[in-house]
């Protein structure tokens, strides 16, 4: 009787995980979107796969004008994002962050390259009024604490800088510090202290009051050899994709050696724009 009890249990738990418990998986990747898309690039540069799962969408896209500061949960489905998404970008807002500049909308971890470009020419962003202090203390946990209220001025040189000097920078906490240092590794350095707005979660509204306390010495980077980097090396940078590593990796095979990084631009799936962000980080020698 007991087994028998103790096997009904196992049962039931089961149906509910099936049919009632629905994990916030939309939300999780807002928070772990950084850590998500590094383990699917190792994972498929390990089996070699170039399938990836395609986003759920309606079955009709529909496209208006909107602010992504008032937008509901229903127009953001409308435009093409699925329920959760929906739901992920309203809880996103709802924690504290504000769009003041269309770019900050590509900030969103379910909007791509493409969905941006295709959103763009709707988004109308209403001017928003700067937030106190003491307003803003109370939607960022790292800003409840005297220092951030009063910061003292501070130099920060971004890539010579631990986490414990970025968290003497106002509003920037253990998470932002670890995710600035980690994406500048990715990179390979900073070239200019905007590059900041790259970095997954951050926004205008952290980044404004600490731009004046940002240097950035262009000299301290680690630049990647075209001519010996393996596939996993070219994939792991920020700015490439996984048909441009290929594209690189096989024009080297047809070609020999790049003679000049210019020669980049021989590649079709590179850009002018994807050339100029990635000419600083990459050698032939």
């Amino acid at each position: 009787m007991l087994l028998c009890l103790f096997l009904l249990g196992l049962i039931g738990f089961n149906l509910y995980q099936r049919l009632l418990w629905r994990p916030d998986f939309e939300s999780i990747r807002l928070e772990y979107g950084p850590e998500i898309v590094e383990f699917n690039r190792k994972h498929d540069s390990i089996n070699g796969s170039t399938n990836s799962d395609s986003p759920w969408l309606p079955e009709k896209t529909t496209y208006f004008k909107f602010d992504p500061n008032k937008l509901d949960s229903a127009g953001w489905v409308k435009l093409g994002f699925s329920p959760k998404q929906s739901a992920s970008i309203i809880n996103y807002r709802n924690a504290g962050a504000v769009f003041r500049k269309p770019a900050d909308v590509k900030k969103l971890f379910v909007v791509d390259d493409e969905r941006y470009e295709a959103l763009l020419p709707f988004i109308q962003i209403e001017e928003v009024a700067k937030e106190k202090p003491q307003e803003r203390a109370k939607k960022y946990p790292d800003f409840n604490n005297r220092e951030a209220l009063n910061p003292k001025p501070i130099i920060v040189e971004l890539n010579a800088a631990d986490t414990a000097k970025l968290k003497k920078l106002y509003g920037i906490g253990s998470s932002f510090a670890k995710r600035i240092v980690k994406y500048r590794e990715l990179l390979g350095g900073y070239m200019s202290k905007e590059q900041l707005l790259e970095v997954y979660g951050m926004d205008t509204v952290r980044y404004s009051p600490i731009s004046e306390n940002l240097v950035v010495d262009t000299t301290i980077r680690n630049r990647i050899n075209i001519n010996t980097a393996d596939f996993k090396t070219l994939l792991r940078h920020p700015y490439l994709n996984k048909n441009q590593v290929k594209a690189i990796v096989n024009y080297r095979k047809q070609h020999g050696d790049f003679n000049s990084i210019s020669d980049l631009q021989k590649i079709h799936l590179i850009s002018k724009e994807t050339f100029n962000r990635i000419a600083p980080y990459f050698r032939v020698k």
